[in-house]
């Protein structure tokens, strides 16, 4: 019993961990102003989140498919998930509510969704970044999904906690060196 328990804390932190390293990621690419495009997302560089982490291909203006996902989010969907929509993951009474928050993503908002198992606290975290393709339009999106309490397993359907979406990063401002020499 308690080797299970600290496997459940272990993974746990390391879920919360994988979605740091995904949004520093996501951020460091959109840095320059602009929403990254889905083929600039390079996997080498977000690999100790790789488990938690999924592409997904949009699908109209609300829906959205996987592409390929990790193992630790085949593991809380129950299921392999390359081709399944992403709205099977939640109970039906909150599709429309993560409907809305896959369209605001299509704007070109990240979205950070906070799930629930059971009525009570959330028991994961969903996120989702937009990326475009080479005609500036999102079709697709690199996502991340975790445990973020040390409950025992679970598989989907979730609840919606909450949902929040995120403004792409500005553009940094850099000093640049002017030198007048008249």
């Amino acid at each position: 019993m308690i080797i299970t328990s600290m496997t459940h804390k272990a993974l746990t932190r390391h879920g919360t961990r994988a979605l740091d390293l995904l949004d520093t990621y996501w951020t460091g690419l959109a840095a320059r102003g602009q929403l990254p495009l889905w083929t600039d997302v390079d996997p080498s560089r977000f690999q100790d989140a790789l488990d938690h982490a999924f592409l997904a291909e949009c699908h109209g203006t609300s829906h959205a498919r996987f592409r390929v996902a990790g193992s630790a989010v085949a593991d809380l969907v129950g299921q392999p998930c390359p081709g399944l929509p992403l709205s099977l993951m939640i109970r039906s009474k909150d599709r429309s509510a993560f409907n809305a928050a896959i369209a605001t993503c299509r704007t070109g908002r990240a979205m950070d969704l906070a799930l629930n198992a059971v009525a009570g606290a959330p028991s994961a975290r969903m996120v989702l970044y937009p990326l475009v393709d080479t005609t500036g339009v999102v079709t697709q999106m690199l996502g991340g999904l975790a445990r973020v309490t040390e409950s025992g397993p679970h598989h989907g359907p979730f609840s919606i906690a909450t949902a929040q979406a995120r403004q792409t990063p500005a553009r940094r401002s850099c000093l640049r060196l002017v030198v007048d020499n008249t």
